[in-house]
């Protein structure tokens, strides 16, 4: 795979490959890397490359673009935007303030979009 676009925050980079899924390895607190736990990714032997699993954003969805900062979010096919990892504040948009990302059935089709309107 090739990658379309990456971006680096201060912890953690992602990229969307050429398949529109995305990758992204780094410091995974808070589950900032979309993978179900708070494993870093990158620092060791065989992390990377096929090693390392796209993110589960929903469906057979397609990310578009990413951007991140203590979380990330992702700009997917059908216009919505999907959020994961820190939520203290309520930074992914979910009406919470839980985490979303470190932990197993967070990610995939219980990643809830971003609710712009309605």
């Amino acid at each position: 795979r090739t990658a379309r676009s990456v971006v680096a925050g201060d912890t953690h980079t992602c990229a969307v490959l050429d398949n529109y899924t995305v990758k992204c390895w780094g410091w995974n607190d808070f589950g900032r890397l979309g993978l179900g736990n708070t494993a870093h990714r990158g620092d060791e032997v065989d992390e990377m490359g096929d090693y390392l699993p796209a993110v589960a954003v929903g469906g057979s969805r397609r990310v578009i673009a990413v951007s991140m900062g203590e979380f990330s979010c992702a700009l997917l096919d059908d216009a919505s935007i999907r959020c994961w990892g820190y939520n203290s504040e309520g930074e992914l948009g979910r009406g919470d303030t839980a985490y979303q990302g470190d932990g197993p059935n967070e990610m995939g089709n219980n990643l809830k979009p971003v609710a712009l309107t309605g």
